[in-house]
């Protein structure tokens, strides 16, 4: 029989309001970085004053965190003034730089480029311009991170700003960013953003992002009532993708260490992952999966 991969966890006293946060999370999912061997965590949360605050975390190989720089609205931190601290965190540059690759289902039809500067993890992920766009520029609520897109000019600026600040607000809040999801979060945006960003593309677009980091969860229950209920469903959801649905929901049973990007290679062959994407929605949105994310909570006193 296979050993389950059980979850640990990251603890840690935050500085300045000093709750206790922690973090469950699979041992598979803390790989290393850096030469010495640490791996960086973001930690938003309502502050002293209940004011937000991020802190960046570096947690060794035991996932004990050694040290945490917090981050307020308006910094600019590099990586000298972190090594100004004297805190045992790994030598970085500023805003290194790593190439978003396009997935085969990539068309750069409406996208043409794009540029997230993100302040939080001294990182810039960059897509290539391939085309003639416009350039649109936005930066998020909490001054972490810049989105630059450059789009097909016959796109409302309007529209594509919503979906802009839709997608930094999600990444200002990531614990680990995994920059393989952002592959296939362009490869989301491309055909969908000539139109409005809605309730359903902004949960969609954060269960991409979430996707190596997050656990689809079903149960046999829910197996029996998506039968049930399915005649009723299908006018909704099309009669002839029964066998798609099923297919998903039966992976999802009794699932807990499988990612939402493991569910998806498993289906892939059958289905695009916009659609994928969408269906994934759909049952969650039906009660039918739970989806886990990994993310820090505080821990109450009693």
């Amino acid at each position: 029989m296979v050993q389950k991969e059980a979850r640990r966890k990251i603890e840690y006293e935050c500085n300045i309001c000093k709750e206790t946060r922690v973090l469950l999370i699979l041992q598979s999912l803390h790989r290393e970085v850096d030469e010495k061997g640490y791996v960086e965590y973001v930690d938003v949360h309502q502050c002293l004053d209940e004011r937000l605050n991020a802190n960046i975390l570096y947690v060794d190989k035991s996932l004990v965190v050694r040290s945490q720089v917090p981050v307020r609205v308006g910094d600019d931190i590099s990586s000298s003034q972190i090594s100004a601290l004297q805190i045992p965190v790994p030598k970085k540059v500023d805003l290194k730089e790593t190439e978003i690759i396009p997935t085969k289902e990539f068309k750069y039809k409406n996208l043409k480029g794009l540029r997230i500067a993100d302040k939080l993890r001294q990182a810039q992920y960059v897509l290539h311009k391939s085309g003639s766009g416009k350039k649109i520029e936005v930066e998020s609520e909490l001054s972490f991170i810049e989105l630059e897109a450059i789009v097909s000019k016959g796109i409302d600026e309007d529209i594509i700003v919503d979906w802009l600040k839709q997608i930094i607000s999600i990444l200002e809040a990531i614990v680990l960013l995994d920059e393989e999801m952002l592959s296939y979060l362009i490869t989301y945006l491309d055909p969908k953003i000539t139109t409005p960003p809605t309730g359903e593309t902004i949960i969609e677009i954060d269960m991409i992002l979430h996707a190596k980091s997050s656990f689809p969860i079903s149960s046999l229950k829910s197996y029996a009532t998506f039968r049930r209920q399915w005649p009723e469903f299908s006018k909704d959801y099309g009669k002839k993708n029964y066998e798609g649905y099923e297919k998903l929901l039966t992976y999802c049973i009794g699932n807990q260490h499988k990612t939402l990007l493991d569910i998806y290679f498993k289906a892939e062959n059958s289905l695009q992952f916009n659609d994928f994407i969408n269906r994934i929605e759909d049952l969650a949105m039906l009660g039918l999966i739970n989806i886990k994310k990994t993310e820090f909570f505080t821990v109450q006193e009693n």
